[in-house]
C-alpha cells in the first residue's frame, strides 16, 4: 500500500514531467537538425550546379570550333587551311588546347603539331574503350566527349568527336583536346578534386571503373551528405560532397542541454513531492510526543491535528496537479507557495523559485528558438510600409516600459519602404526595447531613429544613451543564447538581438553597431528599397 502511494504521489508526476519536457525538447532539436542538414545539402545542390553549368559553358564553347572544322571538310577546304583555321579558333576559345581531324578512325591532322606528333596516324578504333566512345558520337551525330584518358603524346585530357558526313557518307571527325589541367582551372578546382568547403568527382554514368574517375582520392562520394547533377555532353555524372557537415554538431548541443533541464526539472518535483509527505511524518511524531506528556497541550495537538489534514491536503495537490503540462507546472507551483508558505521551509521556499524560474525560462528559451525557426518564414504580403507607422506601433508594444522610465523616443521624416510588415515591427520593437533595458539608472532614456538613402537600399541608425558595450563583443551579442550580464540584474534569454539580425539579414540587409561604454550605442542596419 505504501509502495503504491510512493509511486502514485511522488514518482508518476515526476516521470510525466519527466517525458514532457524530454519531448519538447527533443522535438526542437529534431527540428534544429532537419532545417541545418536542408541548408547544407541546398549548398552541396548549388555547387553541383554551378560546376555542371562551368563544364557545359566550356563544352559548348568547343562546339563552334568542332562545326568549323567539319564544314571546311565537307566543302573541300580543309586541305590547305586547317593550321590557319585552326589556329584563329584557338585563339578565339581559351577553353581548348588543340585541334585534330580524324579520316574514317585515323588521326590525319593535328594543331598544334609541336608536342602532338605522336597523335599522327593513330587509329582510335584500335582501343575498345575510344571506339565505344566514338560510336556514341557517331549515334548522337553530334559533339560528344570522352575521358579522361591518356594521351599518346603524354597527358591526360577529355577529347570532343564530332563526327562528318557529306552526302549522308561518313568522313571522320572534327576533334577537340581539353587538357584536364586546363578543366581544373575552367572549375577552379584543384587536381586532388577538392577544395576548403566540397570534394568533387566526376565520371563516366555509363561505366564507373577506376580510371574513368577525373580525381584521384580515395572518398567515398556516395556517403554523408553530396548532391549529383549529369553533363550529357560527356555523359558524365557530376558529384559534389560537403567536406566537413556540421548539422548534427548544431543540434546535439541543444538535445544534450534538453535531457539534462529534463532531468534537472524531474529531480526538483520529486523533491518537492517527497517533502510534504516527510512533514507529515513530522507533525505525526510531534503530536504522540505532546500527547504522552501533558494533556494540558490538547489544544496544541489539535493545531498540529489541524496542521496534518492541510499538509495531508497539500500533499495530494501536490501529486496530482503535477501531472498536467509544463504550462501548468509554473502555475501550480507559484499557487503552492502562495498558499502554503508559512508551512514550508526556506529550503521548500527555494526549491520552489528555482522550478518556476527554470520552467518560464525553458518555455520562454523553447519560443524563442521556435521563433527564431521560423524568421524568413513570412506569411506576410509584400507591401508599401510607412516606417514612421512602425515606430509608433513598437511604441504602443513598448508603453509600460515607455512610461516606467520616462523614456523619449525621438524620429522624423523615415521612409517608406516595400516590405514585410510583422518581420519590420519586430526589428524596431527588439531595437528600441534593447535600448530601453539597458538605460542608466539615473539618467532618462533617448532613444533616438535617422534614416539614410543609399544608393538601392536604406540605413537604419537606433541610438541610445545607455550602458554602452565593450568593443570585444559587437560580435558575440548577435549570437545565439549569448549574455553579456547575468540574468538578475537584466532579464531574457539572449535570443533578442540573434533573431534582429537573421530577420535583417533575410531580408537582405547587414547589422553592425558602434559604442562605448558608458556613452550609449547605436545600432546600424540595412534594408533594400525593394525586397
Amino acid at each position: 500500500m505504501k509502495q503504491k502511494l510512493f509511486f502514485g504521489k511522488i514518482i508518476t508526476p515526476t516521470i510525466i514531467v519527466f517525458v514532457i519536457m524530454l519531448t519538447i525538447t527533443q522535438i526542437v532539436a529534431y527540428k534544429i537538425y532537419t532545417i541545418e542538414k536542408t541548408n547544407e545539402l541546398e549548398l552541396a545542390e548549388k555547387e553541383a550546379t554551378h560546376i555542371k553549368q562551368q563544364i557545359e559553358t566550356s563544352l559548348n564553347h568547343s562546339v563552334t570550333a568542332a562545326k568549323m572544322i567539319a564544314f571546311l571538310v565537307e566543302k573541300n577546304l580543309i586541305t590547305d587551311n586547317f593550321d590557319a583555321v585552326s589556329k584563329d579558333l584557338l585563339q578565339q576559345n581559351k577553353f581548348i588546347d588543340a585541334l585534330q581531324l580524324l579520316e574514317g578512325s585515323t588521326i590525319i591532322k593535328t594543331y598544334p603539331l609541336k608536342g602532338n606528333e605522336a597523335a599522327i596516324g593513330l587509329n582510335i578504333f584500335s582501343n575498345p574503350n575510344h571506339k565505344k566512345e566514338a560510336i556514341e558520337a557517331i549515334k548522337r551525330k553530334e559533339l560528344y566527349f570522352e575521358g579522361p584518358i591518356n594521351l599518346k603524346q603524354g597527358g591526360k585530357a577529355i577529347v570532343g568527336r564530332l563526327p562528318i558526313y557529306k552526302d549522308n557518307k561518313f568522313l571522320g571527325f572534327s576533334a577537340i583536346i581539353i587538357k584536364m589541367k586546363t578543366l581544373f582551372n575552367i572549375l577552379e578546382i584543384n587536381e586532388n578534386g577538392e577544395n576548403d568547403q566540397f570534394i568533387y568527382q566526376i565520371y563516366k554514368a555509363s561505366d564507373n571503373t577506376e580510371h574513368n574517375f577525373f580525381f584521384n582520392h580515395n572518398e567515398k562520394m556516395k556517403e554523408g551528405l553530396f548532391y549529383q547533377v549529369f553533363v550529357r555532353l560527356g555523359n558524365w555524372n557530376v558529384l559534389v560532397k560537403l567536406k566537413s557537415p556540421n548539422y548534427l554538431y548544431k543540434s546535439l548541443p541543444f538535445s544534450l542541454l534538453g535531457i539534462l533541464f529534463s532531468c534537472l526539472l524531474a529531480y526538483i518535483v520529486f523533491t518537492l513531492s517527497i517533502q510534504p509527505i516527510r512533514l507529515k511524518q513530522d507533525v505525526k511524531r510531534k503530536t504522540r510526543e505532546l500527547n504522552r506528556l501533558n494533556k494540558m497541550l490538547e489544544s496544541r495537538a489539535n493545531e498540529l491535528a489541524i496542521s496534518n489534514s492541510e499538509l495531508e491536503q497539500f500533499a495530494y495537490v501536490a501529486s496530482h496537479d503535477l501531472q498536467e503540462p509544463l504550462r501548468m507546472v509554473t502555475s501550480f507551483l507559484s499557487q503552492l507557495e502562495k498558499k502554503y508558505s508559512n508551512q514550508l521551509d526556506e529550503k521548500a521556499h527555494m526549491y520552489i523559485d528555482f522550478a518556476v524560474d527554470g520552467a518560464s525560462r525553458m518555455r520562454n528559451i523553447i519560443l524563442d528558438l521556435l521563433e527564431y525557426s521560423r524568421v524568413g518564414k513570412n506569411n506576410d504580403e509584400l507591401e508599401p510600409i510607412n516606417i514612421n507607422e512602425v515606430v509608433e506601433q513598437a511604441k504602443v508594444l513598448l508603453r509600460k516600459v515607455i512610461e516606467e522610465k520616462e523614456a523619449i523616443i525621438v524620429y522624423d521624416k523615415l521612409p517608406t519602404i516595400m516590405a514585410y510588415r510583422s518581420p519590420i515591427v519586430q526589428v524596431f520593437q527588439n531595437l528600441i526595447g534593447n535600448g530601453l533595458k539597458y538605460a542608466k539608472a539615473d539618467l532618462t532614456p533617448i532613444i533616438d531613429i535617422k534614416a539614410k538613402e543609399l544608393k538601392n537600399e536604406w540605413e537604419f541608425a537606433i541610438k541610445d544613451n545607455g550602458i554602452g558595450i565593450k568593443k570585444d563583443y559587437y560580435e558575440k551579442i548577435f549570437v545565439i543564447f549569448q549574455r553579456l550580464h547575468n540574468r538578475d540584474e537584466y532579464s531574457g534569454t539572449g535570443m533578442g538581438l540573434a533573431i534582429v539580425k537573421k530577420i535583417v539579414e533575410n531580408l537582405g540587409g547587414k547589422i553592425w553597431l558602434e559604442s562605448e561604454e558608458g556613452k550609449g550605442s547605436t545600432f546600424y542596419f540595412t534594408l533594400p528599397q525593394q525586397i
